[in-house]
């Protein structure tokens, strides 16, 4: 049985003009990327890859990461003890969703023993690729949180009395639109990569809490609040992260189980914007 986590990709295209290439959307520059089959030495004598690219119906890619290395496996023969180098290539399963720039990656403890360690090695691969080079685009890669735990105990609060929330530049399409974009915005025209708002009351509206969280929860983001479950209760804490998504699968070896699991995929992200139902 195969456990793929989900992830949230982000890319950001070159602000510069291109006199060569006319400009890219997102998803046609991380398309384009993977397609390229970049490799690269992330660390000394480990070379990663991608390869085994194909494409799937809707707007899906299925595609395998791993890495090479050299070993020595010391042998006997014909009375002699020797040493023999081989190459070893542990690998994993990605499925990617283009056009929500959302991707499934298989659990490989060979390759890291948190399958966030090879979303990391993965978006330092798309990073240090010779076709991201060329169009001066950037990536990065962040777990998705399931924020169904979060909103359950906003929710249920009897006073929400802060929270705060992560942002990161703009990328995603489908964040909230009355403050996450605007922050966004700001971030981008200070020139920053990264940023954190904070909100203070003696009881702040959940509802508007809960479509932020939400937001945060797709795009990679974390937030937290202090709350009260009670008048006489002590203030506690919850926090976003912590929950990653997790879609089980038995086999990925012909194009029918992974558009499955681009299904799955599609529909765990669903849930987390709490958008399932209203199409």
């Amino acid at each position: 049985m195969l456990e793929f986590q989900l992830f949230r990709m982000k890319v950001y295209p070159s602000k510069q003009l291109s006199l060569i290439e006319p400009p890219k959307t997102p998803p046609e520059i991380l398309k384009d990327v993977i397609l390229s089959l970049p490799s690269a030495e992330l660390r000394k004598d480990m070379i990663w890859h991608i390869g085994n690219v194909s494409t799937l119906e809707e707007g899906g890619l299925y595609f395998r990461i791993g890495r090479t290395t050299k070993s020595t496996l010391e042998i006997y023969k014909d009375g002699n003890f020797d040493e023999q180098e081989f190459e070893t290539a542990p690998y994993t399963h990605v499925i990617l969703d283009i056009w929500l720039e959302v991707c499934a990656i298989a659990r490989k403890p060979k390759l890291s023993p948190k399958t966030t360690g090879i979303a990391n090695q993965f978006v330092r691969l798309l990073n240090e690729s010779k076709r991201t080079r060329q169009i001066e685009a950037s990536f990065d890669i962040d777990e998705i949180n399931d924020p169904t735990d979060f909103i359950d105990h906003l929710r249920q609060a009897f006073s929400v009395s802060k929270f705060w929330v992560t942002f990161s530049r703009p990328n995603a399409f489908d964040v909230n639109e009355d403050f996450v974009k605007p922050t966004r915005k700001l971030l981008e025209d200070s020139n920053g990569e990264k940023g954190k708002t904070e909100l203070e009351g003696d009881n702040l509206n959940t509802e508007s809490l809960e479509d932020i969280a939400r937001s945060a929860a797709s795009t990679g983001d974390d937030a937290s609040a202090w709350l009260q479950t009670s008048e006489t209760s002590q203030k506690a804490r919850k926090r976003l992260k912590g929950n990653p998504i997790i879609v089980m699968q038995e086999d990925v070896s012909d194009p029918a189980h992974r558009m499955k699991i681009l299904h799955l995929i599609r529909e765990k992200y669903k849930r987390v914007r709490g958008t399932v139902g209203t199409e």
